[in-house]
């Protein structure tokens, strides 16, 4: 497997051309980064979410974590992290624990940490654990444009502090 075919799909009708990055196997988002020579910052994670009724995507810097009060404030409705065991059925074409970040092309709703819109070039998971989608930071902020969005991840140590304070 390469690209999902649910994902190159959405791509060639929304944001026309992409490059595919192949990389040396890995689970980790930081670790592609650093397998492909990518600069760290500028590579996209996943983390998908779930209220009562519905789940949705959160599209933060792979070296985040998510904010989920602030998330829940945003949205007006609590949140939390879906479990790995429910993934499958939202991403079937994909590999597990391999979700490109971008909700539409699943279906899904979105919400985007602010920080991404300062990126040149955006690279994220293309289904399995082997690609990269390369896409300019212009052509994933359109992608993005209808979602909701703000300060909603921030580094772990972070994460930490805040939850002491």
């Amino acid at each position: 497997m390469s690209i999902s075919v649910t994902l190159n799909d959405y791509l060639m009708r929304k944001a026309g051309n992409y490059e595919l990055i192949r990389h040396s196997f890995s689970e980790h988002m930081v670790e592609a980064a650093w397998s492909s020579h990518l600069p760290v910052r500028e590579v996209v994670k996943a983390v998908v979410l779930k209220d009562k009724q519905s789940y949705m995507l959160a599209a933060i810097p792979a070296t985040n974590k998510v904010i989920l009060p602030r998330i829940q404030q945003m949205l007006g409705r609590k949140v939390q992290l879906a479990h790995e065991e429910e993934l499958p059925q939202l991403f079937g074409d994909c590999s597990e624990g391999a979700i490109p970040p971008l909700g539409d092309a699943f279906g899904l709703e979105m919400i985007w940490d602010d920080s991404l819109a300062e990126d040149n070039d955006i690279y994220f998971e293309a289904g399995d654990h082997r690609h990269l989608v390369h896409l300019t930071g212009g052509q994933y902020m359109q992608l993005l444009r209808n979602h909701p969005h703000g300060h909603i991840s921030c580094a772990a140590d972070d994460l930490a502090d805040m939850m002491l304070h």
